[in-house]
């Protein structure tokens, strides 16, 4: 009799399985975009004008701890194009990583190599990917040691 119920369970597991695991999925699917959600409007509140701007004639003005920081392009961005980036920091800021993420289609993380030239400046390139977007919006992520929030810097590149 034990065989039997077991058998049974065991066979309506095994047809309801597939249903659970989507089930699981769509949780966990959901759960994480919150998460995401939550986190960049956290960033946004806690960042406001203060640590993010946008580039104006290939120059960025942001705050970190209240003390101006400036950001510029050698160039204008272009896809497929080698531009230098050059960054003053405040306060002998340290930064610890940097990349460039698309804001209205995802291109993936593309890393700013940059290196400490004196104390305080720092410099570096990157290269865009091209894309099928006439007009695309990009964000610089600077995060900065120390900092709890990082910095972003906003861009446009036009095909």
């Amino acid at each position: 009799m034990k065989k039997s119920d077991n058998n049974k369970r065991s066979k309506f597991l095994q047809t309801q399985l597939p249903l659970v695991a989507i089930l699981v999925v769509a949780v966990c699917v959901y759960v994480a975009h919150s998460y995401q959600s939550s986190v960049s409007t956290d960033t946004d509140i806690i960042s406001g004008l203060k640590s993010s701007c946008t580039f104006s004639n290939k120059t960025c003005e942001f705050l970190i701890d209240g003390e101006l920081a400036v950001a510029r392009f050698s160039s204008q961005p272009m896809p497929e194009e080698s531009i230098t980036l050059s960054l003053r920091m405040p306060n002998d800021e340290i930064i610890e990583s940097a990349w460039i993420e698309g804001v209205n289609m995802y291109m993936g993380k593309v890393p700013v190599l940059l290196e400490q030239s004196v104390k305080g400046e720092w410099s570096g390139w990157f290269m865009l990917g091209s894309c099928s977007e006439p007009v695309m919006t990009w964000q610089l992520r600077l995060n900065i040691k120390k900092q709890a929030a990082p910095s972003y810097l906003y861009f446009t590149t036009e095909s």
